[in-house]
């Protein structure tokens, strides 16, 4: 502890480097012999690897990202509907069921694959285009929410 700092004794005075040999940190001031880090001036980039080609120059370069949070819908097909008997109302409480959804979490769409064979009931909010035009002329009928 040096006098000096009598307001804080527990904070140590700072390493002065290069200032002789009797200070303990002289002559290479703790940089040890010769070497690109004992220099001046010597600055070192994160990544930098002695002068080789570094590993993130390396690497390709990817266009675009990715969605972490990105929707994916649960599909189910017309043809997958006639499963269900006519007299059940199609949602997805029915549909995960009969075994035609994973789980209710996800959200769920009707695509236009093969014909409805009966009129139904369906009250699902996400139906492509030209399925719900078939669904339509089938005759069944579709609740908006």
């Amino acid at each position: 502890m040096q006098l000096n700092n009598l307001k804080n004794p527990q904070k140590k005075s700072k390493k002065r480097v290069g200032r002789g040999n009797g200070s303990g940190h002289g002559t290479y001031s703790g940089k040890g012999l010769k070497g690109q880090k004992s220099r001046s001036g010597f600055s070192l980039i994160p990544g930098f690897e002695g002068g080789q080609l570094r590993l993130i120059k390396k690497l390709s370069k990817l266009k675009g990202f990715k969605r972490h949070n990105k929707i994916i819908n649960q599909h189910v097909t017309l043809e997958q509907l006639n499963l269900i008997p006519s007299n059940v109302a199609i949602n997805e409480e029915n549909l995960l069921k009969h075994g035609l959804i994973k789980s209710i979490k996800d959200p769920v769409k009707i695509l236009n694959v093969g014909k409805l064979n009966s009129k139904k009931h369906i009250s699902i909010k996400n139906i492509s285009a030209t399925a719900k035009k078939s669904i339509i002329d089938s005759g069944s009928t579709i609740q908006s929410d």
